[in-house]
């Protein structure tokens, strides 16, 4: 495989990402809808927030063919991962 195929494959593999990630929000807002619980709303922002940190570097290289922004791009993901795993893991100790 070459380095497009590859990089094809990423971003295919991002939009089935964002997908399924919309797919789980939507259930568990459901789920807070039901319960109206703060802890399934924090844990709903924290996976939203993951899920677009997880995407959003493959997201950027579609749109974008500058290495320096894609670079870069990629360390803001990062960030935005850890963001996101932060507010999941406060709304579940905040219980």
């Amino acid at each position: 495989m070459n380095g497009l195929q590859i990089e094809t494959m990423q971003q295919m593999l991002a939009i089935v990402t964002l997908l399924l990630g919309t797919l789980l929000i939507a259930f568990i807002f459901n789920a807070y809808r039901i319960v109206r619980q703060p802890t399934l709303l924090l844990f709903i922002y924290g996976l939203f927030t993951l899920v677009v940190g997880i995407t959003f570097a493959d997201f950027v290289s579609i749109f974008t063919p500058d290495s320096f922004i894609i670079a870069w791009s990629a360390v803001f993901s990062r960030v935005v991962v850890i963001l996101g795993l932060c507010v999941m893991t406060y709304g579940i100790l905040r219980g």
